[in-house]
This record gives C-alpha cells, sequence and structure tokens, in this order.
C-alpha cells in the first residue's frame, strides 16, 4: 500500500479537493483506495457521509486506538472506502503528550497494507499532531498550493516539519510535489511566484485552473469528473494523476 499525505498547513490551498479527486481517479483506474480524513472539519468525510451521524470515526482512532478498518466504510464508489472524520477529533489533539502519539495512525493501518493499493490522507491546514502522524504514516506528501505570496511564506514550516520527520521518524518519507491550485495563468503574480515555488519543491508540470466546475462538484457531493468529465478541472486532474502514477514507476 503506497499512502500519500496531501497536505498544506494553509487553509484554502485545495488540500481537500486534491484529496478526493486523487482518491476517486485511482478508484476509477481499479486500485483499491481508502481516503482517510484526519481533519476535524471533516469536508472530505461531508461529500460521501453525514459526519454526525457516525458511530466511528478517526476519533476512535486517536481516543481509543482502534484499527481503521474498524471505522472505514465503503462508499458508493467502487474501490473506495473512506476512514471519515468528525468534529469531535479536535479533542484528541490532547494526545500530543503522549511517547507513542506520532505512530498511532501507522499502527493502525498496519493490517491494511495488503489489502488496499492506495491510501490518500487529507490532512488538517495546521501542523498539528494529525499532519504529524499522517505524515509519519506516509511514503509521499503532495502540497497543493496557490501561486501567492501568502502561501509561500507558509512553505518554510511545512518543509522543516517533514525533513525533522524524515530525518527522525520516517527515513522513507519523500516529497512527491507540490500542485499549483487555483491557477490564473495569465497574471504577472503567477508568473512570478512560480519560479519561486520550484527553489523549494519540485512543481508538477500539471495544475489546476481557477473555475467554477470544483466548487459546484462539492455542492453536489460529486467528484469534479462525476460533475463535470468535460470541465478544465476535470481534464486537469486526471493529468495530474497520470502524473502522479508515472512519479511511482520512476
Amino acid at each position: 500500500m503506497i499512502v500519500v499525505s496531501i497536505a498544506n498547513q494553509k487553509g484554502g490551498e485545495g488540500k481537500t479537493t486534491t484529496s478526493l479527486n486523487l482518491a476517486w481517479g485511482l478508484a476509477r483506474r481499479g486500485k483499491k483506495t481508502l481516503l482517510i480524513d484526519i481533519d476535524p472539519q471533516a469536508n472530505s468525510t461531508g461529500i460521501f457521509l453525514n459526519p454526525e451521524g457516525l458511530d466511528k470515526s478517526m476519533h476512535n482512532i486517536f481516543q481509543t486506538k482502534a484499527k481503521v478498518r474498524e471505522v472505514m466504510v465503503q462508499t458508493q464508489v467502487e474501490n473506495l472506502n473512506i476512514a471519515p472524520s468528525r468534529l469531535t477529533l479536535a479533542e484528541a489533539e490532547t494526545i500530543a503528550a503522549i511517547v507513542d502519539a506520532p505512530y498511532i495512525l501507522r499502527d493502525a493501518l498496519a493490517d491494511l497494507e495488503k489489502e488496499m493499493d492506495f491510501c490518500v490522507i487529507d490532512c488538517p491546514p495546521s501542523l498539528s499532531i494529525f499532519t504529524i502522524n499522517a505524515l509519519v504514516a506516509s511514503n509521499y506528501v503532495i502540497i497543493p498550493l496557490q501561486a501567492e505570496k501568502f502561501s509561500v511564506d507558509g512553505i518554510l514550516g511545512l518543509q522543516q516539519t517533514i525533513t525533522s520527520i524524515k530525518k527522525r521518524i520516517n527515513p522513507s518519507l519523500e516529497i512527491m510535489g507540490a500542485l499549483v491550485t487555483q491557477l490564473k495563468p495569465q497574471t504577472l503574480l503567477t508568473k512570478t511566484i512560480i519560479p519561486v515555488l520550484t527553489k523549494y519543491f519540485r512543481i508538477f508540470d500539471t495544475s489546476i485552473s481557477d473555475g467554477v466546475a470544483v466548487g459546484e462538484s462539492h455542492l453536489a457531493r460529486k467528484s469534479v469528473y462525476e460533475y463535470n468529465k468535460s470541465s478544465r478541472q476535470a481534464q486537469e486532474y486526471e493529468g495530474f494523476i497520470e502524473e502522479f502514477l508515472n512519479e511511482l514507476k520512476k
């Protein structure tokens, strides 16, 4: 099982959209895929389920050390399961002082290693214990971000966290690259910022352009492919997934 964290401590960068469409796209290609929502806001979960109606969620993983198998739910999409979140997950941040806190998710995933092809983790917009758990459990990190100054300003903290986890806990962790989202390609800001970003990370050749299809797909509780497969954003996410899969072959 290949585990990929979609992470950025800044909100509004496209983490949930990228997590959803990457997981959905892999499942559509016949890959057994698990989407883990590790954000207490539960936005990924809300596409498939009512978070407040859940008996079990990621809260159980962190509070009682349940296995992910015990909380995951088969979605209406073939090959796609979700380990859902709900607001009560925020209560579990108090575990940060526990010695084995960074390893909880990794241990909870261990028995799914041979059952799933991919696990995609939708991280919260913070460098919290949940994001740290995701990075400790992951093989790769993908960083969605916008071509904006504030996005660049926040990169250093994330980069330092990833480097520290790689050095101290998870030597196999790799940054696969940054995915530029909500791109406005003709603006001067975009033309100025993109070269700056390349100093920090590899940038995916594919970028996701600004447009209404993504937001409308969330309202419809669908992937961008299901909502409007002919939209530019759907085609761009398809291109991104192909690029992602090609990177794994290298």
